[in-house]
């Protein structure tokens, strides 16, 4: 039986082995603006002190902070997807373990996601916002990824979103028809990542809406399950020249990814249908596609590699 968070937004925390950094995330939610929400945890079997934090806390405040019992899932994809489903609330907000939330993160979201809504009512909803990219001490190297990586945060349509995400989760809000409609999803294996997912669901059957702020510091450090790189760099540039497989592989993830989406949902839609099946074409013919449906990614350099490599 699903939790009824009796707060207005349940805040799920995935942690892992995170207790170098943990105790900073959760002071700087407990310092938000906007207070109405309850903070949910989830361990998927540290080996490290990390729990002994999160306990720690949630015994100083145990009306804001709840530890969930439960199985290892397997990594922060499925420790997301055991949250949203062992916790129901009018909003969801998803929390990395290690970045920091500025003071008005909550609040700044919460009144796009309200706003949306007035006008798209009965309808999944996500928003997110930009980023400020830091090092492990939190100094910053970038006031905002999406300068950072050169992404198009406008990139929000479903012929863009199928190929790239924009949609960090630890940016995200998503109300409850979102969350209800994404986990409606049976198959986590064929799933890239569950930001990735509801947003998909937004952008199909309602909508999602950004923040133009960088409302998070979000921490590189090496061990991140998915960081922030910057794409104009040598070395990303030649890592990626590199490991040409890689490319190829994760293209034909996002492929599959719709594939699921479509039959998950029963959506019978050429322009899904025909990229879930696209790996079967040709080079020219893959091109061809994206070009006639404007299925690009964010950057030069990215279009450049998809081109080549796709």
């Amino acid at each position: 039986m699903a939790i009824e968070c009796k707060t207005k937004i349940a805040i799920l925390m995935a942690t892992y082995n995170g207790e170098e950094y943990v105790g900073e995330q959760l002071d700087s939610i407990l310092n938000q603006t906007f207070k109405d929400w309850t903070l949910y945890v989830h361990d998927d079997g540290s080996s490290d002190g990390t729990m002994g934090v999160v306990k720690r806390y949630a015994s100083q405040y145990p009306n804001k902070i709840v530890v969930i019992d439960g199985p290892s899932t397997g990594g922060a994809k499925t420790n997301f997807f055991y949250l949203m489903n062992e916790v129901v609330a009018d909003y969801i907000m998803f929390s990395d373990q290690d970045d920091f939330w500025l003071p008005q993160k909550i609040e700044k979201t919460y009144k796009k996601c309200l706003e949306l809504e007035d006008s798209h009512t009965d309808e999944p909803i996500a928003i997110f916002t930009d980023l400020k990219v830091v090092d492990k001490d939190l100094n910053v190297l970038s006031e905002k990824m999406s300068s950072y990586q050169t992404l198009k945060m406008d990139n929000t349509d479903i012929n863009k979103l199928m190929i790239q995400n924009v949609v960090t989760g630890c940016t995200m809000m998503i109300n409850r028809i979102c969350r209800d409609m994404s986990l409606k999803c049976k198959d986590y294996n064929r799933v890239i990542m569950h930001d990735w997912w509801c947003a998909l669901v937004a952008s199909y059957f309602g909508r999602i809406g950004y923040v133009g702020e960088s409302l998070i510091e979000y921490r590189q450090h090496g061990d991140n399950s998915v960081g922030a790189k910057n794409i104009n760099s040598i070395g990303y540039i030649g890592n990626k020249l590199s490991k040409i497989n890689d490319i190829k592989e994760s293209l034909i993830a996002t492929e599959d990814q719709i594939d699921l989406f479509a039959k998950t949902y029963y959506i019978n839609n050429t322009l899904l249908n025909e990229y879930a099946r696209l790996n079967e074409k040709g080079k020219i013919s893959r091109c061809i596609f994206r070009i006639k449906n404007h299925i690009w990614k964010s950057g030069f350099t990215r279009n450049v590699g998809l081109l080549i490599f796709g």
